[in-house]
């Protein structure tokens, strides 16, 4: 119980895991003369906690954020791996950028105009950049040129305010991540998504404003309910608003370099 009280709460500091080493150290100062390294051992042997070596140091879980990190890992490799609903090749994203340029008299900066090619040729996309870098201009180019090319798209984020805002941004409907999902409480007050991967959102893309702020659980279910070849559009910085649950998804997103980040200046 000791040494499960101790991870559960530093969910709420935002960690999904922690160092074992860490971990015995401070269920020692509970347990006393109890061996924390056979109670850490014996829930490891049982399923109750996970294990896994990163960089050389091994690090334990709670079962569910463990599963939670892997089923992530595996959806993003598979999406990855998909190709994109309603494929655009290069020349046709230089089309449709110029089009727009023209339309709206503008000229995007070079990593705007990247970043909308990204956005259209790939499946999966982080656009950062703190304020006034062009997020906004860049984020609504690319939701147009989807429209144009009948590329269904969604518009989330995490809280009531980030989806107000950035219907306010685009002049577009954006829901919270929760809504989009059609969520269902069940006793305990425990979340329950109606929409999974039996039932899926019908979209072809999603842009996802604010996404440091979506903690692993909210996230994994999410791609849960995506369909194979949705492409989608990370906006946020991973040095802004932390996460509401453990996990900063954005974070790893980043950090471990397999999808395309856009960082505008």
């Amino acid at each position: 119980a000791a040494v499960i009280y101790i991870l559960r709460h530093n969910l709420l500091n935002g960690h999904t895991c922690l160092p074992q080493d860490k971990l015995l150290e401070t269920a020692y100062m509970l347990l006393g003369e109890i061996s924390a390294e056979k109670v850490c051992g014996r829930l490891i042997e049982n399923g109750s906690l996970r294990e896994m070596e990163i960089e050389g140091r091994s690090f334990v879980f709670l079962e569910n954020m463990f599963s939670y990190e892997q089923e992530i890992s595996r959806r993003i490799k598979l999406m990855l791996l998909s190709n994109p609903l309603k494929p655009v090749s290069a020349a046709e994203a230089e089309r449709r950028i110029s089009n727009v340029e023209a339309a709206l008299s503008i000229k995007y900066e070079d990593l705007q105009r990247k970043a909308i090619s990204e956005a259209l040729r790939k499946g999966m996309l982080v656009l950062t950049g703190g304020p006034g870098t062009g997020k906004t201009t860049t984020l609504n180019a690319i939701i147009s040129i989807f429209e144009d090319l009948g590329i269904k798209t969604l518009l989330a984020a995490p809280t009531g305010r980030a989806a107000k805002r950035m219907t306010e941004i685009t002049d577009r409907e954006s829901k919270t991540i929760h809504r989009l999902l059609e969520v269902e409480f069940q006793q305990g007050d425990m979340p329950v998504f109606r929409r999974n991967y039996r039932n899926p959102l019908e979209c072809d893309a999603i842009v996802i404003d604010e996404m440091s702020m979506i903690d692993a659980q909210l996230f994994c279910s999410l791609l849960d309910a995506l369909p194979l070849g949705c492409r989608i559009i990370m906006v946020g910085d991973a040095d802004q608003l932390p996460s509401v649950g453990a996990g900063n998804v954005l974070h790893d997103i980043i950090d471990a370099k397999i999808v395309p980040v856009i960082r505008l200046n």
